[in-house]
């Protein structure tokens, strides 16, 4: 699941907030330098003459009292900076990309376009890692020329990763008509889509904790789970000029461990590829080359994997052409045709794991070249059964699995509060339906509630878990038909 980011200040939640269509509507959600009383901006003009601190004297956390006025907030903030001085939990430059954007925002509406891109280039500058500045650049057609990556030396022992030794086949799973297969046995995956409750999309690798990913993994083990959905960002997993595919060995090393980690519990893995990609310098869609050769390394590394039930080729690809209305960043046919690619390549670099693609809604126009058609679903259980009846009877006999399905239980929305009893009800009822339709599977989104950023206020997008930040079981957990441990 995801959610576009508007005009003002949001952090992009990747529920593929990955991920519902409704977009989030807050204004600016950092918190204030001594307090946690969230700021807003008001989108009028700042004083002509700015009331700053005199440049000989001392600023403290104090004077960042005038947020709101950006020209002496940047000021201020600089000089905080310089003096190494800390203010609340937010880090103070996460504040001066803030204060940034916020200013274009003011100039934009204003009309004063060339000011208002000079403040957006300046907070992407800060963090190219944040995509508010970024999507305002794009909107204003003023992208800056993308930086290269920094090159590392090309280890000659990493051109081809596919272990030595040949799998054990009995070991993975097949599809045979519209069921799944592990062990001559048919095998329905009952499972979760997964990040780690304090580093969920793009924190994922960069913030990898073992010892946290363990617990976790065993409460969903514990559970009768038998299957994890993960999202691999290729930004962390590779240096360099991405056709050269030079890996990191750091992040690559997390991967495995989470592998391993998944294999000890005897948990499948659906892996989506190309999660939370480059939409603007080097587009996914038409730029092939941009990744192309990273996916080759990731599946030739991983097609002796036994934990890999399936490789997802893409999260959503129907909401990248604008299928619930919101801005594409591609046309369908360009969509299909690099889906049609990525497929062929991923079969000839490993030709023992199941495909697959997370489709938003409708799976069955990439039917005849995918595995398992997967689909997601947010709607009421009869909602679901008539689609899983329509895309049944297009589906050549290929099994069906819902990949994604969740409630949310945040009781902050002043519309749609859901508490975690009517999130169990409904969670229920929606899969009890897929259980009926003997579907091959399906997986929740998600195993945990997520913990904001430093600063940034909490949406319903935090609160889709089974468990909570603290890992106390939401009702939810019991509405599931999972077996007994």
């Amino acid at each position: 699941m995801c959610l576009d980011t508007p005009t003002t200040l949001l952090y992009h939640t990747g529920m593929n907030t990955k991920h519902f269509s409704v977009v989030m509507l807050y204004l600016f959600f950092l918190i204030a330098c001594l307090g946690s009383q969230p700021l807003t901006v008001t989108p009028t003009p700042f004083p002509t003459a700015p009331i700053t601190p005199s440049p000989t004297t001392p600023v403290t956390c104090d004077d960042l009292g005038i947020w709101g006025n950006w020209p002496a907030t940047i000021d201020v903030l600089h000089r905080l900076i310089a003096d190494a001085q800390s203010c609340g939990p937010e880090p103070l430059p996460d504040k001066l990309y803030a204060a940034h954007f916020n200013y274009g925002a003011v100039l934009e509406e204003t009309g004063d376009i060339t000011h208002a891109i000079d403040q957006y280039q300046t907070a992407f500058d800060l963090d190219p890692g944040r995509d508010e500045a970024l999507k305002a650049l794009a909107r204003l057609d003023a992208l800056p020329a993308p930086t290269p990556a920094p090159c590392a030396s090309i280890d000659p022992t990493n051109t081809d990763p596919v272990p030595a030794e040949q799998p054990t086949l009995s070991r993975f799973v097949t599809a045979q008509g519209e069921h799944l297969i592990l062990d001559n046995q048919s095998f329905q995956a009952r499972g979760v889509n997964y990040y780690p409750r304090h580093a969920p999309w793009h924190r994922f690798i960069e913030q990898f904790d073992p010892y946290e990913i363990s617990t976790e993994l065993d409460l969903i083990q514990g559970a009768g789970f038998n299957t994890l959905r993960i999202f691999l960002r290729y930004d962390p997993l590779f240096t360099c000029a991405p056709e050269l595919a030079v890996p990191s060995g750091d992040g690559f090393a997390k991967v495995d461990a989470l592998f391993e980690m998944a294999r000890a519990r005897g948990l499948k893995l659906i892996v989506t590829l190309n999660d939370l990609p480059d939409h603007y310098f080097r587009p996914l869609y038409t730029d092939w080359n941009r990744y192309d050769a990273q996916t080759t390394y990731i599946v030739r590394r991983y097609r002796n994997e036994p934990a890999i039930l399936a490789w997802d080729l893409r999260n959503e690809p129907d909401l990248d052409w604008g299928a619930d209305g919101r801005r594409p960043f591609a046309t369908r046919e360009q969509v299909v045709s690099w889906l049609a690619h990525i497929n062929n390549l991923v079969r000839a670099n490993d030709p023992y794991h199941l495909i697959t693609i997370g489709w938003w809604s409708d799976p069955t126009s990439t039917g005849p070249e995918v595995d398992i058609l997967c689909f997601h679903h947010w709607g009421e259980a009869d909602n679901l059964a008539i689609r899983v009846d329509d895309y049944r009877q297009r589906s050549n006999g290929k099994p069906l699995l819902l990949e994604e399905v969740g409630y949310h239980t945040w009781m902050g929305l002043p519309e749609g509060a859901r508490s975690p009893e009517e999130q169990a009800d409904i969670l229920g009822r929606v899969v009890g339906m897929a259980e009926e339709k003997q579907l091959a599977g399906w997986l929740i989104w998600t195993a945990f509630d997520f913990a904001p950023l430093p600063g940034q206020l909490e949406s319903r997008e935090h609160f889709f878990g089974l468990w909570t930040l603290d890992l106390v079981p939401k009702p939810a957990l019991e509405s599931l038909p999972l077996p007994k441990r």
